[in-house]
């Protein structure tokens, strides 16, 4: 008898090749993401009990941030990208030595960051992701000239765009803090340059281009856009003028920061609403958990552009950006909200991400720390502006809401080794062992 392996079909290897990278790449988002959500816990104990004097709030404070948004952040959009445009496997091998770097990067940032906060290791560590990051854009960009033109495809090259304009922030911060000091306004306006085009740039348009990807999929289509993209780029610039009206008070400014959040809300009625139309009404009827994931993703993303529309109000604007749990909130809103829960509904949709019961609680429970938490800090931010008073027992409300997130995590990162679908005799059916001809 003679045993011999069936040959394997490039589709089926092309299949392969992703499957073999998908898995870990997913898995070390999450444990980033876990990460940093045990770094926030730990700043959320530092209200409610005592740290260690040997623990540094604010150098937690910096790996929190890190660990979030180059760590989960990061990963789970490009991990998206790749995954949904990328099937050679000769390309894939270069994705996956800058998933290496990547991680590396990320590792370094999580150790130094708690013991220095901003110095020698913690600056290389950044240095290396941020450098890594231009490769990745530069590869992706040449990858996708090979897809079929369309409005994801759009999407997802000015995403990258953004997310290396954001990066000048970065280079502009250490020249501005070493010549005109750390309160100079200008050191402020790097960083929030940095936030700004990060999250409304990277993140947002990371998380549309996926979303329409998702959706033409799902025989969905968004009308063309005959110039709406262009007004949603001036949107986005026009709406970092907010911060830097609330530091120099220009008039001027209060008017591009309104016509922006004027622009975006109506670029966003655009791409959402059919959206919306398939999920609640047009979308088949199983698994409903992960629809609920997609939605209130899609919820973030709404309200994020309604928020912004309220601080058209001019002492709203001005205090937004000075009440810390506004802050926060509104960054959480895009992060956690928007990015983690509208991407990663589509990624356990496709089982980029594990799909099964385990994942399932883990995702039930992320959802209601992020929405009590979210809560919580706008309440008790309007209270503080208003004057109104505090939340009864708002420290330890929230310490307990932030609990949530490293449970929830915790078992999404668990389900990882539970997930069948993710294995690669699902997604190569060929290596079976029924593939095996006697």
């Amino acid at each position: 008898m003679k045993t011999a392996v069936t040959h394997i079909p490039p589709v089926i290897d092309a299949h392969c090749s992703t499957a073999q990278l998908t898995k870990p790449w997913m898995r070390w988002a999450v444990f980033f993401f876990l990460l940093g959500s045990l770094f926030g816990l730990l700043m959320r104990y530092a209200l409610v009990g005592t740290l260690p004097e040997s623990i540094d709030y604010k150098n937690i404070l910096h790996a929190h941030s890190h660990a979030a948004l180059l760590g989960w952040g990061y990963l789970l959009v490009s991990g998206a990208m790749v995954f949904f445009y990328i099937k050679e496997k000769a390309r894939l091998k270069t994705y996956k030595t800058l998933l290496i770097i990547t991680v590396i990067a990320n590792i370094g940032m999580a150790l130094s960051f708690p013991v220095q906060g901003y110095g020698l290791y913690s600056i290389i560590f950044s240095t290396l992701h941020l450098l890594v990051s231009y490769f990745f854009a530069f590869n992706l960009f040449r990858d996708l000239r090979k897809s079929e033109p369309g409005l994801d495809i759009q999407f997802v090259s000015w995403a990258l765009i953004w997310m290396m304009i954001s990066t000048i922030g970065l280079w502009a911060i250490a020249p501005i803090g070493s010549v005109l000091g750390k309160t100079h306004p200008l050191y402020h306006l790097s960083v929030q340059w940095f936030l700004h085009f990060q999250l409304n740039g990277w993140f947002v348009y990371g998380m549309l281009g996926i979303l329409t990807f998702w959706l033409k999929q799902e025989k969905v289509f968004i009308q063309k856009a005959n110039g709406k993209l262009f007004l949603f780029h001036l949107s986005l610039v026009l709406t970092f003028s907010s911060t830097v009206f609330t530091s120099t008070g220009w008039p001027v400014l209060y008017y591009f920061n309104l016509l922006g959040v004027i622009l975006q809300a109506y670029v966003y009625l655009w791409i959402l609403q059919p959206a919306f139309k398939f999920i609640l009404i047009n979308s088949p009827k199983n698994q409903n958990w992960i629809k609920r994931l997609i939605l209130l993703g899609l919820i973030s993303l709404s309200t994020k552009a309604f928020v912004q529309l309220l601080m058209i109000y001019g002492p709203a604007l001005d205090v937004s950006h000075h009440i810390r749990n506004l802050v926060v909130g509104f960054i959480h809103l895009v992060l956690l909200g928007a990015i983690t829960f509208g991407i990663g509904g589509i990624a356990s949709k496709e089982r980029i991400l594990p799909n099964n019961a385990m994942a399932k609680i883990g995702w039930a429970l992320l959802g209601l720390g992020f929405v009590i938490s979210e809560l919580l800090l706008f309440v008790e931010g309007g209270l503080n502006w208003t004057k109104l008073g505090s939340i009864p027992f708002y420290l330890d409300l929230i310490f307990y809401a932030s609990a949530f997130f490293p449970i929830g995590l915790g078992m999404i990162f668990v389900s990882f080794w539970v997930e069948k679908t993710a294995d690669l005799t699902v997604f190569c059916p060929i290596l079976k062992p029924k593939s095996l001809i006697s």
